[in-house]
């Protein structure tokens, strides 16, 4: 029960009939003190992966390798093998001394030996947890479009490769996502928290950084000579640029950038959040955090 918030007595009925069911504890002085319940998915058929893959069939359970094949667009995810962490919890006075993360270690270190392709997991997102999950060393390969109605936040899907063929699937995920990310976010995610988006933009793999027009842009904006709104494309790609996410994320003004820049909020939606005091103000925090990221972050 202290795993999640909607486990029932039916999850307990599942985990220990259900034969792809693998689970690991851990003791201190001959007590468990930690539990981590996860499940094999996937290895369907090619025929039938391509059929998940292009949304025409849905099979029963392999939540994370059809998800990752009919939204990523990759039929091999559902073909592959993976194991996913459906529960992981820890008592209440064993909290904080590392013990997730190893029963998450272990539970790798399984799937490895068992010859799987990956290991998962799937949370409802938020910057604590995806904090923890990427500290295991687990990577964001896919959010999902509608918030969960008991939560209000979005599924966040997160997985480390075992194998070959695993990590050759998740890197194409991992760099399609990256593709793509800096059109849907707006368009499907303007309510993310802003520490979440920067957490998970700074782990997605790097595109372009900016070129000589692109700095002669930003250097322009920073002084002050170049209007917001024509800066939107050379912003939004800055934020995929190598190292700025990492670097935006340690800057005050982190969740104005995630607001006004990635998620196209308008200056009264940013104003009511209390991320400014209207549009002047707005903008001349913005072009701070540029003259600050020219003269003193990661070279670009």
């Amino acid at each position: 029960m202290d795993a999640h918030y909607r486990t029932t007595p039916a999850d307990l009925r599942q985990w220990l009939d259900d034969p792809a069911a693998r689970s690991w504890r851990a003791m201190i002085g001959g007590k468990t003190v930690g539990v981590l319940w996860g499940a094999v998915e996937g290895g369907l058929s090619e025929e039938l992966a391509t059929q998940v893959a292009s949304g025409r069939r849905r099979v029963r359970g392999h939540l994370l390798p059809q998800s990752l094949a009919s939204h990523s667009g990759f039929p091999q995810a559902a073909s592959q093998r993976g194991l996913r962490i459906i529960r992981i919890a820890v008592a209440a006075q064993a909290r904080r001394l590392g013990i997730g993360r190893s029963l998450v270690a272990a539970a790798i270190a399984g799937a490895d030996r068992e010859g799987l392709d990956f290991t998962g997991t799937s949370f409802g997102g938020s910057s604590e947890l995806h904090t923890f999950w990427a500290s295991c060393g687990l990577k964001t390969v896919r959010i999902g479009l509608q918030q969960e109605a008991t939560s209000g936040e979005y599924p966040v899907q997160m997985v480390q490769a075992c194998g070959a063929e695993g990590v050759s699937l998740i890197k194409q995920v991992r760099t399609r996502l990256a593709q793509h990310w800096l059109v849907l976010v707006p368009l499907n995610w303007k309510d993310l928290e802003p520490e979440l988006l920067v957490n998970i933009t700074s782990g997605l793999p790097s595109q372009c950084g900016p070129d000589a027009a692109d700095i002669r842009d930003l250097q322009n904006f920073g002084e002050g000579h170049r209007g917001f709104q024509l800066m939107i494309p050379v912003l939004r790609d800055l934020s995929l640029a190598p190292g700025f996410a990492h670097w935006l994320r340690a800057q005050a003004e982190a969740s104005l950038w995630c607001r006004a820049v990635l998620q196209g909020w308008s200056w009264p939606e940013l104003q009511k959040e209390g991320l400014c005091s209207g549009q002047r103000d707005g903008e001349g925090r913005l072009r701070g955090l540029v003259d600050e990221l020219l003269q003193n972050g990661p070279e670009l």
